[in-house]
């Protein structure tokens, strides 16, 4: 049981991070590494569980924070791109090392960021024409106004990275035989 505490603990500093951050204007979140890391390499409810209780325990207060309804069909749209990101899961545990847990971290942050801004273009008419120039516009330069998606892009990748290296320090005693060498498959 002792073997967790890193985990846990590191659980209820990701946590406090999310809201934390969302208070101080960081647009960054532990979230999405978390929950792709843990369907990469915990085994059994704990791949469920964390996630799962991060996202419970956080999002109610960010969304009453941001004035927001405590459930909202933007809701759909972040189940979709956190469910697109499992694609990565199987190539990650293939051979699990810290090179993949990167990796597929970064590849995980593009796919969620591309997915959920598919789902705005489409369900979100009052900020996107059903064009290719609104397509467009959704991927790169976001509603009027509110600023360029792209820089959404540029945080996710960033704090997926940064929040994936932490977990993957974190999983080292639960995991003794993680490999922490780059398979020279992985170089070319």
């Amino acid at each position: 049981m002792r073997r967790w505490f890193p985990f846990v603990g590191l659980f209820v500093v990701l946590v406090l991070f999310r809201v934390i951050g969302a208070w101080q204007g960081w647009a960054l979140s532990p979230l999405p590494a978390l929950f792709l890391l843990s369907f990469a390499f915990l085994p059994g409810r704990g791949r469920w569980l964390f996630p799962l209780a991060a996202w419970v325990v956080t999002d109610p207060l960010l969304n009453a924070f941001y004035g927001y309804p405590l459930l909202t069909w933007d809701h759909l749209g972040i189940v979709a791109g956190l469910a697109s990101m499992l694609v990565l899961v199987p190539w990650m545990q293939r051979e699990a090392s810290w090179l993949r847990g990167l990796l597929g971290s970064l590849m995980a942050a593009v796919l969620f960021y591309f997915v959920t801004n598919v789902i705005s273009f489409f369900t979100l008419p009052e900020f996107y024409a059903r064009s290719w120039e609104g397509f467009v516009q959704a991927q790169w330069t976001g509603p009027v106004g509110l600023g360029p998606t792209w820089v959404f892009l540029r945080n996710s990748c960033a704090s997926n990275v940064v929040f994936a290296a932490i977990f993957l320090l974190a999983l080292r005693p639960l995991f003794p035989k993680f490999s922490v060498r780059v398979p020279a498959s992985e170089l070319i």
